[in-house]
């Protein structure tokens, strides 16, 4: 086989001709249902040629044996000529039987249902990018958050604290996780409401985008990855809402946390300390 062809990217009627080659060694018994699904997965998959011959190339049976060093086209027309065979098969036993209350055997084909189709897992959000901090605001706004105690920031899903209903001081707790998933009781904040929380407007998910970006520059950490960004009100800064970031410990238990107003314009703390 040629090596230009074996890589060459296979079409839908490739795919069709395969198929129809793997339907006929089902039909004549020489693979079962099980093999028919797992061979029929790797063509509805392959990426070449070569995965396609690599399909058919071992079949069993003396028609796989008779037929070896044909192209697949060849296969393909005897995998037709076959189903053809199977389907003249049934109108003649049809004919031959008419009137008569039995069916001949050699008549009757057992109905192959086909291979399952493999669902692919959905990849899990980022949490520091701007799509997905987006995906969530938008989720909390649809949800009709009246306001946010905290947001808890992980690579891949994010914890949340938010004001249960207008006015009240008590909280619930939520996960985002691709999904907003349904709310909990959480509990009850120390103060007044309108101190405690902040609205879902005070934060832009473009600013915590950017501020996550470039973190690790700015701490002087190039490349260190973040291990958990926080946005809350921080008394410590005057009792306003700030967006921290942390960064990864390295083998020295060094942990950088970088802290700005919730403009993103204002670095509060550049995690020199740490």
């Amino acid at each position: 086989m040629a090596g230009g062809r074996a890589a060459r990217p296979p079409g839908d009627d490739d795919r069709a001709r395969y198929t129809t080659v793997l339907d006929a060694a089902r039909a004549e018994g020489r693979i079962d249902d099980a093999e028919l699904s797992r061979r029929s997965f790797t063509v509805r998959y392959a990426q070449t040629m070569g995965e396609l011959d690599a399909v058919v190339d071992d079949l069993p049976g003396p028609t796989a044996a008779a037929a070896a060093g044909r192209s697949p086209l060849t296969w393909a027309l005897a995998g037709i000529a076959v189903a053809a065979a199977v389907v003249i098969g049934i109108v003649v036993g049809a004919r031959d039987g008419e009137g008569e209350d039995d069916t001949p055997a050699g008549g009757q084909v057992e109905v192959v249902d086909p291979p399952p189709v493999a669902e692919e897992e959905a990849a899990p959000p980022d949490m520091y990018s701007l799509a997905d901090l987006t995906a969530m605001w938008d989720a909390l706004g649809t949800a009709q958050v009246p306001g946010v105690l905290s947001v808890y920031l992980h690579s891949e899903w994010a914890d949340l604290d938010v004001q249960a209903d207008p006015g009240v001081p008590f909280y619930d707790e939520a996960e985002y996780d691709g999904e907003l998933q349904p709310f909990e009781p959480g509990g009850q904040v120390s103060g007044e409401p309108e101190a405690e929380f902040f609205p879902l407007d005070a934060v832009d998910p473009a600013v915590v985008a950017a501020v996550a970006d470039r973190a690790d520059d700015v701490a002087g950490y190039a490349g260190r990855p973040i291990s958990l960004i926080v946005v809350e009100r921080d008394v410590f800064y005057g009792d306003i809402v700030t967006i921290r970031v942390h960064l990864e410990a390295d083998a020295y238990g060094v942990s950088p946390s970088l802290t700005w107003d919730a403009s993103g314009q204002h670095l509060l703390d550049d995690g020199s300390d740490a």
